[in-house]
């Protein structure tokens, strides 16, 4: 790396800290030297830093999450690589609709966390059934569709997902009741699961896959509006059609990128084709 580049990414990191404790030891040697001295020192400068540590330990907990959700993430991606990518994309275009919402930051971030984890749930599916390349029987496609429920069990003890859980419990419902795990129906459907069933969709709909083309986005959108109402919440889709109308759609992770031309890709993964064959009956949902 440059010098010039290495000195430009340093100083901003450097300036702040350097800012604080130069004001610090200055508030230090006013203090210490009006008629209180010492004591008033204290009792000014001990909150500061009391609030500089509790600063600390919130950054190096967020950091702790952070983790915790990639390595679920990666795990996933490694398990079913033929959605390579796609839980990072359903939290991008889940937090897009919550900035549409208007949620806070707080809840906008823990709706992010929602879509990355909403499939974590596969990693108790057997790989087998995930990858098999033959048709799924009754039997293997209620396991497959148990993934939800896995999820839930999984994250349930997880504090800071908050509201995250129930969306990665219910993210396969839809509003007239034709969903799973348990067929709930409109307002029953938690507000988070809503929003992830959409991004979810989306995503499915608009990434390569080995075995089909990503659809266009605007084909995607009127897909969603198509199923609004019955499948999916009306409010969520227009709210993700107003902020890619906005903002476009810029995925930060693809899928199936290092695909040479000309060479054709292996068959993918029965529970894949599904996936593909539900959005062109009007199923929603990423997976099965």
């Amino acid at each position: 790396m440059p010098v010039r580049g290495a000195w430009r990414g340093l100083f901003p990191r450097s300036l702040a800290p350097v800012a604080v404790h130069g004001l610090a030891g200055l508030m230090m040697a006013v203090l210490w030297r009006s008629p209180y001295g010492p004591v008033a020192a204290l009792l000014v400068l001990l909150p500061m830093y009391v609030s500089c540590w509790v600063f600390a330990q919130y950054h190096r907990e967020r950091a702790a999450h952070q983790a915790t959700i990639r390595a679920l993430v990666q795990a996933v991606d490694i398990k079913d690589g033929y959605t390579r990518g796609h839980s990072e994309r359903v939290g991008q275009a889940s937090m897009m609709i919550a900035r549409e919402l208007g949620m806070d930051d707080e809840r906008a971030e823990v709706l992010r966390f929602a879509g990355i984890l909403h499939d974590v749930g596969k990693l108790g599916v057997p790989t087998r059934l995930l990858r098999k390349d033959g048709p799924l029987t009754p039997e293997e496609r209620r396991i497959i569709e148990l993934h939800p429920e896995y999820g839930h069990e999984m994250v349930r003890g997880i504090g800071f997902l908050g509201e995250a859980r129930s969306a990665i419990l219910h993210h396969h419902e839809r509003l007239d009741g034709s969903g799973y795990p348990y067929g709930l129906t409109g307002a029953q459907i938690p507000e988070f699961a809503r929003v992830v069933a959409v991004a979810d969709a989306f995503d499915a709909m608009t990434s390569t896959r080995s075995y089909r083309r990503a659809r266009p986005v605007a084909a995607a959108l009127e897909e969603l509006e198509r199923c609004a109402g019955a499948q999916f919440d009306p409010v969520m889709v227009g709210a993700l059609v107003r902020a890619l109308g906005r903002q476009g759609w810029h995925p930060a992770v693809t899928a199936d990128e290092n695909v040479p031309p000309g060479v054709c890709p292996p068959a993918p993964p029965v529970s894949s084709r599904l996936e593909s064959r539900s959005h062109r009956n009007g199923v929603g949902g990423g997976g099965a």
